[in-house]
């Protein structure tokens, strides 16, 4: 595991790194010269480079490629850029190497290999749309993935906590739902208001849809003498179990692979329900209202 406090620090910018902006609608090619891109154009002698001189970088190679027309823009055309290390609302705009996980349906291996090669940041390439979700929607859905075409497509994030440590979730992102670490730091906000606002019993807690377990992590790092994990997603538990080693949780926990609607616990004092967007959850809710005392949909 990387020293998280050391990588945190290496996301800032140096004093000498310089601000490139370039304008995100306009055709890119009436805007940089495309003979000047290479590896190391625009890069600060701390080693990183801005992210709107990587993202051009980026779609000058697809636009060569024919993967987007002559007229791409940054907004319009570009793939979806993840970083392969998220630190809260920390979102660097300095770039540095094998460090970019990049997203979009129409890359090919061609591409991919390019894009490894000859833009230093990129460290995976995935295919697929960042409007299709990477796991298992409900019990009724298959698994989904984002194909890997090249590179490495782990990545780590790290959560601040109101209790004044941080909770650190490693995930592939070709198989897990795309979520930074910024928004996991808010649904574990929410989390804890529910708590304290409501006087719960921290004695068994249900993360009913654990997923990569950060909810559940925080349960017990509050005080809960017991939590039980679940996701039916059998690729989630796996990541779940690495990500309690990481986090020093030893006990304290059962976990479960099953679709939460068939689960068979006994009571609890809270059941967390932290669904993908857009899923029906009026079964699960009922399901849920029936074995805890307290249900808080996040």
């Amino acid at each position: 595991m990387i020293d998280i406090d050391e990588k945190i620090k290496s996301l800032n910018e140096c004093e000498n790194c310089q601000d490139i902006q370039i304008k995100k609608f306009s055709p890119l090619k009436d805007l940089i010269n495309f003979e000047e891109y290479d590896g190391d154009y625009m890069r600060c002698e701390c080693g990183k480079r801005p992210l709107d001189v990587v993202m051009s970088h980026v779609l000058k190679i697809m636009i060569e490629s024919e993967i987007v027309g002559e007229k791409a823009t940054l907004r319009r055309n570009s793939p979806v850029p993840l970083s392969n290390f998220y630190f809260s609302s920390l979102n660097p705009q300095f770039i540095q190497t094998k460090s970019l996980i990049l997203l979009h349906q129409d890359f090919t291996p061609e591409v991919a290999s390019k894009l490894i090669d000859e833009v230093p940041e990129v460290v995976c390439v995935l295919k697929g749309s960042p409007r299709d979700v990477a796991g298992q929607l409900n019990k009724d859905s298959p698994i989904s993935h984002f194909e890997i075409l090249e590179g490495d497509d782990t990545q780590i994030n790290v959560m601040r906590t109101i209790l004044g440590d941080k909770i650190v979730l490693v995930k592939n992102q070709s198989k897990h739902h795309i979520e930074v670490a910024m928004t996991t730091e808010e649904k574990l906000l929410r989390l804890h208001n529910f708590i304290k606002n409501n006087d719960i019993k921290k004695a068994t807690a249900i993360d009913a849809m654990c997923g990569l377990g950060a909810l559940g992590i925080y349960l017990l790092k509050c005080g809960f003498e017991k939590v039980i994990f679940n996701d039916i997603n059998p690729e989630m538990i796996d990541a779940l179990e690495n990500n309690l080693k990481i986090n020093d949780i030893d006990g304290g926990f059962e976990i479960h692979n099953q679709s939460f609607e068939n689960l068979d616990v006994e009571h609890a004092e809270l059941c967390v329900i932290d669904a993908f967007p857009g899923v029906d959850i009026e079964e699960i809710t009922k399901k849920a209202e029936e074995i805890a005392d307290n249900v808080v949909i996040i």
